[in-house]
């Protein structure tokens, strides 16, 4: 073969490796779709561990309802009982709120009542509870944040009343499997007290109507490396790489970073019009298929938008309440889980790089009720009529060094303005009058 037919060839390959190229670029189509989103990574991971749907949707509150008054009752372990009575439970005969019976309607006797943090969807509640008609028909637009089991004015059973969180009917049901003094027993001992209803905007919620005594705990802390994320987040590993040192990667489209102590995850490159039925159970199932709950999470918010772009978020539970961070933007995450899917994959993520093991009660806080610190509040100047939702629970501050081995959770009371938590404690600058302090 002389140079000049090798020459030829030569280029020939050249030219058709050429053509290829182009034709892989001009008519390239992200494999993303086919994969079935982050949720399907080939690589098979495990951050931590897997939970149940219930241990994760769950409600933080149990109220027993008489005409006496109301009584709630917060003990994890005594709601977590109380709940599975209501999971053991069958609904039947569904009936929307505004087709309701009058043999449903309420009697004035005792009646039991769980609510959850955040409302649920069709989906999930089919999930989570059961439903004795094969073909239930529960409204699509469904949102429950609330479900009472009571006895009927007709007799011959018990009936129940899902509701939003503004507490309107959305629809009731029969109910059989459940005794009334089995809900009771909830009530026998844990952490009780009276309870009365307060309306937020758009919210009702139940506030404790007496002080509330609660433990500070103390946590170790463990740090997870931000690059264990990468084979969920990114569908092919093998092309990302790292910038700023190795906090950040990227595979070109989507970005992952080590923002202090904070996973935050953005893929901008998403498109189509795809609804999602149910972004709840659907970030659960996210989570749990990478078995990545890496402490107690609990569902606790959820924003839906008219662009197909839904928000579910998870929170910290230690012990009986949920954990929040108020300091500036991203810390609210250090105690959070938030998810924003847009067209069903993906769009960003938000969640903790920190696991939290208690390690010590050392004293406690003594909590006011639910209107003194409304009352407090609107004192010092917070629009009480923009609150959407008020919590106990506990406050907890980035680590102010890599050497840090533990935080000190403390109590306080905490309220949402504009879908953004606060804290009482920070808002008031020092402590309420008369509140205890932690013991040593």
């Amino acid at each position: 073969m002389n140079r000049e037919v090798f020459k030829s060839i030569l280029l020939g390959v050249l030219v058709l490796s050429s053509i290829a190229m182009t034709w892989n670029i001009w008519f390239y189509k992200s494999d993303f779709k086919n994969y079935g989103g982050t949720s399907n990574s080939a690589t098979p991971v495990a951050i931590a561990q897997s939970q149940k749907l219930t241990s994760v949707i769950r409600p933080s509150l149990i109220l027993q309802k008489e005409p006496e008054g109301t009584v709630g009752q917060t003990d994890n372990g005594r709601v977590v009982s109380g709940y599975k009575i209501f999971q053991n439970a069958v609904f039947s005969n569904v009936l929307p709120s505004n087709r309701q019976k009058s043999l449903l309607k309420k009697t004035d006797t005792v009646s039991y009542e769980i609510i959850f943090p955040a409302p649920l969807m069709q989906g999930t509640l089919k999930k989570i509870f059961r439903f004795g008609d094969n073909n239930v028909q529960i409204p699509q637009d469904t949102s429950v944040d609330r479900v009472e089991i009571y006895l009927p004015v007709s007799g011959g059973g018990m009936a129940a009343v899902f509701r939003s969180q503004d507490n309107r009917d959305q629809f009731s049901a029969t109910v059989s499997k459940v005794s009334l003094n089995s809900l009771n027993q909830i009530f026998s001992g844990g952490q009780t007290g009276l309870y009365g209803p307060h309306r937020l905007r758009n919210k009702m919620v139940y506030l404790p109507l007496g002080p509330t005594k609660v433990n500070t705990e103390i946590t170790y802390i463990q740090k997870i490396p931000v690059d264990a994320f990468i084979p969920i987040l990114f569908t092919d590993p093998k092309n990302v790489f790292h910038y700023r040192g190795k906090t950040a990667y990227t595979d070109g489209t989507r970005q992952l970073e080590n923002n202090s102590n904070i996973l935050q995850y953005v893929n901008p490159g998403i498109s189509g019009s795809t609804e999602m039925t149910d972004p709840i159970f659907h970030s659960f199932e996210f989570i749990n298929n990478f078995k990545a709950w890496t402490n107690n999470f609990v569902y606790d918010g959820l924003t839906l938008s008219s662009n197909q772009q839904d928000t579910v978020t998870f929170r910290l539970l230690i012990g009986n309440y949920m954990v929040y961070n108020t300091e500036y933007y991203p810390s609210p995450y250090l105690t959070a889980m938030e998810l924003t899917w847009k067209n069903q994959d993906l769009s960003s993520f938000n969640r903790t790089l920190i696991t939290f093991s208690s390690i010590d009660e050392p004293g406690s806080v003594t909590l006011d009720s639910g209107n003194e610190v409304l009352t407090t509040l609107k004192k010092n100047g917070v629009p009480i009529e923009g609150i959407e939702d008020m919590a106990i629970g506990y406050r907890i501050a980035n680590p102010q060094s890599n050497d840090n081995t533990s935080l000190t959770a403390l109590p306080d009371w905490f309220y949402k303005i504009n879908n953004r938590w606060y804290s009482e404690d920070a808002t008031l600058g020092s402590r309420r009058p008369g509140q205890q302090g932690a013991n040593p």
